[in-house]
């Protein structure tokens, strides 16, 4: 009787959560990615408080950093990390610019295949336009608040870096509210974004190296 009391608690639970999340029909899932690539062309400046989660299995605990992301269309982008220490990293004029607690140095992204790829990822999913990405197979869902777009990469220099991509987007302004990047192993990291402003000028000193 235990046995069968909690199989029933397990498999409501289990139907509960998948209720939460729904398939997008094909017309909803048309008009989704419309109104993403809207928002996406019309975001020329993006600022974003973010938390990053790393979730590493053989770790007992996840690693949690924190800091702040600006985005320039069409690709310039510069993530700061503030906590536990601070670090950034820009990707502009086709360069990754690394300053780690005031240590400097550069990657060339033009002669980095994967750096190059990563790039381009970043800037497209952060902006929310790479859902017509010839370079992935998509799923479309949503939930109360979110929509989900779930990436699996075709490429195969993307597919030795991510399983799978998870894309949250808010329901109503259409921004990337979260990015969940899966490894093939299983580990992933999750970024959270908040205090999201778009398109007020971000002074050119931010991107400075």
């Amino acid at each position: 009787m235990l046995r069968f009391l909690l199989f029933g608690c397990l498999f409501i639970n289990f139907s509960w959560l998948q209720a939460q999340e729904v398939a997008l029909s094909t017309l909803e899932t048309d008009t989704f990615k419309n109104a993403v690539s809207t928002s996406a062309k019309q975001s020329k400046t993006i600022v974003n408080a973010f938390t990053q989660i790393k979730h590493i299995d053989f770790l007992s605990n996840d690693i949690e950093s924190s800091g702040n992301l600006y985005f320039k269309s069409p690709n310039i982008i510069k993530w700061s990390y503030t906590k536990p220490y601070e670090y950034s990293v820009i990707f502009k004029d086709k360069k990754l610019f690394i300053n780690d607690a005031g240590k400097k140095s550069d990657i060339n992204l033009a002669s980095n295949k994967v750096f190059k790829k990563l790039n381009d990822l970043i800037a497209k999913s952060v902006s929310g336009d790479m859902l017509d990405d010839t370079q992935f197979s998509m799923s479309f869902f949503k939930n109360d608040d979110q929509y989900i777009a779930k990436l699996s990469p075709k490429d195969q220099t993307l597919k030795n870096m991510f399983k799978q991509i998870v894309l949250s987007f808010e329901s109503k302004k259409y921004l990337v509210s979260s990015v969940k990047l899966i490894e093939p192993s299983g580990d992933y990291t999750l970024i959270k974004f908040q205090n999201t402003s778009v398109n007020k000028p971000i002074p050119d000193a931010i991107f400075t190296h």
